[in-house]
């Protein structure tokens, strides 16, 4: 019976060692933020949703200026970043060393 016991715990700890070494699941796209803006100031804010304790980041693909933002665990953010009407912005998140795809978008008027 001891041997028995020997075994499962030998096959358990197998198993969570594999499980371990197992890749992780992809991140989903972050959903379109609300934009508000741009203010006197040239700046538009991105508020929105993601996956808890990220990190999240928008590029303006006009003007090369990236901005960001670490989300807590409800995963909320909402930040600036200098853009004008027409701007296009690219948005993706990062949870540890995984990415998540990005998503493009308009500023709209």
């Amino acid at each position: 019976m001891a041997s028995l016991t020997r075994r499962g715990w030998i096959l358990g700890l197998g198993l969570v060692a594999v499980a371990c070494l197992s890749p992780t699941l992809p991140l989903p796209p972050p959903s379109r933020p609300t934009v508000e803006g741009p203010n006197q100031q040239g700046l538009v804010t991105l508020d929105g949703n993601v996956d808890g304790d990220a990190t999240v980041f928008a590029a303006n693909m006009r003007s090369g200026e990236i901005r960001g933002q670490f989300t807590g665990p409800d995963g909320h953010y909402r930040f600036d970043i200098p853009a004008e009407i027409g701007d296009e912005l690219e948005l993706w998140y990062q949870v540890g060393t995984t990415s998540s795809p990005s998503i493009v978008f308009k500023i709209p008027k």
